[in-house]
């Protein structure tokens, strides 16, 4: 605490010179210390202004030198430099300031700042030195209990009269005098830059963090009025109203006596309303619904953490009527021992009470369930929110994601699905994320299976039920598929496989076929870097990267498949997925490129390389062939590395694109000449009457480069 101090004393200025002590109100500010002014304003009126301010601080600063919290000393140094930041901001000048730039000898925002900041590490001084004086305070009333404990005559008038006479003060106006200066100060900046943004979210801030929850509402409250298309503003005041906000029972976190309390019993809860927050965000909407799509999904969020709260609040009061029926139990266990007929029915009544209170026959508690009722408010909003913004599928996927971030949602997730099934029927993104989910659904089913098959059969999960036979784990009747379900996965093993070739039919494109292919393209990789049961086979020793089976591919699996016969079933429908694409016609430079990648992987240049140039062989035009162009010359140099015999070398491909190339694509002619006047420069000549073609060819290509460089946009502009 003592460095601490000292720090903040010396930013402050409090540790410089001591001046000769002078009366703690202040005075007349004189004309050394007063800043420079303008011809417009009036020193007179200025004056008085300062000093009207500084008048109503003298109460406060009185206080925290009586109880020792400051020195006089100190306390003159806070006012001299209070002084002096009011006569910055009282003065006047021309030049436009709200954008927080220096007018000319205007007053800026960065006065104001530094003015706030200085008052931020005053307050964080002074609560320093409360503590410092809370401790002294208790450290001489425990060494003066001891004192009278030991010369205790038996009266006791005299120690409390000692007592009283030694009772300090630990509060008054002094605890709040800076903070409510601070506010005053913001009050200010915010009437003078007409409520700037920048200015409303740190004043938000400053609130929140010295716990000014009265104040933080009408700031809110100011901030949507004068700015009701900040979607922000409207989301962090919901979010206070809904969360609320810890609240001390004192500003420095002590009680009355200044002694530390218990943290639990001296904080609460502030706001935390539903019904204001669901207003913030539905007065939003109505300003702002058709074009904001965070608001409509924060709304959402926010109604779903309302669910989660309410099945918090459910399992909390079931798990205390159960915690008080066992205790009834125990009371009438011997009036339970003489009643012998009744025992079946007494036990039917528990049974079915402990299905009422959340708890398993075990004993065990269950998680409360959410209904579908709980969701209606959170599926109204979506239908709102598509009937919004009905045209984009990115916006109802992120209620998707939004759904994931809870538990027990799985209902409201497949409607979402099922709307988007409906509505975008031939959209590429659509039918890629519904095949992404429905493999994200398979690798959660097939990690639940492997969890119950390994805790299921050992210790005391395994039961016995009343037939004799041993059954794994505890069963749930609720969340057991049905025999049609069971039916239709052992038809179907592998649903994302399904979709595939439903989207290849419905939206048979070049761009289908390329998210298509990628798709398989992972998988195939997984398979062949992973084992079924999950590990990696490059990394042997990585135990840690699998923890939650984040590269475990055993759900690609069929029934008595390996890892290897996957892959190569994969590939079989990948090949025939590229040949198709051909037939038809949907042949793309992307495609393409991600079949030569493809087979570069497999280790088959040479049809790589036949691919490329039988693409290219055919085309009059390189505008959209730029990359394969490039591929192919790259392709071809890699194989010449490799001792392997290309078609074509990659000079050759080279002209062949510059050629082809005309000026006016001069983004694509750029590229082609500087990557051919690269390979020419690698080249070794064989003889001189090579070199001396090379060294032409290299000076008309950099002619070309400049008379294109001049135009281009790293041209430097002549000044002339």
């Amino acid at each position: 605490i003592k460095s601490t101090t000292t720090t903040l004393l010396l930013h402050y200025g409090i540790l410089a010179k001591q001046q000769p002590k002078k009366s703690i109100r202040p005075t007349t500010q004189n004309t050394t210390d007063t800043p420079s002014l303008t011809t417009k304003t009036n020193p007179s009126k200025m004056a008085e202004q300062v000093q009207a301010i500084l008048e109503k601080m003298v109460p406060a600063l009185k206080d925290l030198t009586t109880r020792h919290i400051f020195t006089p000393d100190e306390i003159r140094a806070i006012v001299t430099r209070r002084r002096k930041s009011e006569y910055l901001l009282q003065r006047r000048g021309g030049g436009n300031t709200s954008g927080g730039g220096s007018g000319k000898n205007g007053v800026t925002k960065s006065d104001y700042l530094k003015y706030i900041e200085e008052e931020i590490l005053l307050e964080r001084l002074r609560k320093l030195r409360k503590e410092k004086v809370l401790r002294e305070m208790r450290r001489r009333r425990e060494k003066q209990g001891r004192k009278e404990s030991e010369d205790d005559d038996g009266s006791n008038d005299d120690g409390d009269t000692r007592k009283r006479a030694a009772a300090y003060k630990t509060s008054g106006p002094g605890d709040s005098h800076i903070v409510q200066h601070i506010h005053f100060l913001y009050q200010r900046l915010l009437k003078k830059f007409h409520y700037d943004l920048d200015i409303c979210f740190n004043y938000i801030q400053f609130c929140k963090d010295f716990k000014s929850f009265g104040q933080l509402g009408r700031v809110y409250a100011e901030a949507l009025q004068r700015h009701p298309r900040e979607e922000g503003l409207w989301i962090e005041a919901a979010g206070f109203e809904f969360f609320g906000m810890l609240d001390a029972q004192d500003g420095d976190g002590r009680g009355r006596n200044g002694e530390e309390d218990d943290y639990d019993e001296q904080t609460r809860i502030v706001g935390s309303s539903i019904q204001n927050a669901r207003v913030l965000m539905q007065r939003g909407l109505r300003i702002n619904g058709s074009t904001s799509k965070e608001l409509w999904i924060q709304y959402f969020a926010l109604e779903l953490h309302y669910v989660q709260k309410l099945r918090g609040r459910k399992e909390i009061l079931e798990l205390g009527l159960k915690a008080n029926t066992a205790a009834g139990e125990s009371g009438d266990e011997e009036t339970d021992s003489d009643s012998t007929d009744g025992n079946d029915e007494e036990s039917e009544s528990r049974k079915n009470e402990g299905e009422n209170t959340g708890m398993g026959n075990d004993g065990r508690k269950r998680r409360a369930k959410i209904t579908n009722t709980m969701l209606l408010p959170s599926n109204v909003i979506y239908k709102n929110a598509i009937k919004a913004i009905p045209s984009n599928v990115s916006f109802r996927l992120g209620f998707i994601e939004i759904c994931r971030l809870f538990p027990q949602t799985k209902c409201l997730e497949n409607y979402i699905l099922e709307t988007i099934e409906r509505d975008f029927g031939e959209d590429v993104e659509a039918w890629v994320a519904r095949i992404s989910y429905a493999q994200e659904e398979m690798k959660r089913k097939s990690r639940a299976g492997k969890t119950m098959s390994k805790m299921g059969s050992i210790g005391f999960l395994a039961k016995i039920d009343s037939n004799g036979t041993r059954e794994s784990g505890e069963s749930n009747t609720d969340d057991r598929p049905s025999k049609k379900a069971r039916v239709e996965e052992k038809k179907d093993p592998d649903p994302a496989l399904s979709l595939l070739h439903e989207a290849l039919e419905a939206v048979p494109t070049a761009k289908m076929y390329l998210e298509c292919t990628r798709f398989l393209r992972i998988r195939i990789r997984l398979l062949r870097e992973y084992s079924p049961d999950g590990n990696n086979n490059t990394h042997q020793g990585d135990d840690d990267d699998d923890e939650d089976g984040q590269n475990d591919t055993s759900f690609l699996l069929y029934e008595d498949e390996d890892a290897e016969s996957a892959a190569r079933r994969h590939a079989l429908l990948l090949e025939r997925l590229y040949a198709n694409a051909k037939d038809k016609s949907l042949s793309s430079p992307s495609l393409t490129l991600d079949q030569v990648d493809y087979l570069l992987d497999n280790g088959k240049p040479t049809e790589a390389e036949f691919l490329l140039s039988q693409t290219l062989s055919d085309s009059n035009t390189t505008k959209n062939h730029v990359h394969l162009w490039l591929k192919w010359a790259e392709l071809s140099e890699r194989m010449i590395s490799a001792g392997m015999s290309p078609s074509l070398p990659p000079v050759v491909i080279l002209r062949r694109a510059f050629k082809h190339t005309p000026i006016h694509e001069r983004e694509a002619h750029l590229l082609f000449l500087t990557n051919l006047m690269k390979s020419l420069m690698l080249r070794s000549s064989s003889s001189e009457r090579e070199a001396a073609e090379k060294e032409n060819e290299l000076k008309g290509l950099f002619q070309q480069l400049l008379l294109l460089s001049r135009g281009s946009m790293y041209a430097i502009d002549d000044p002339t």
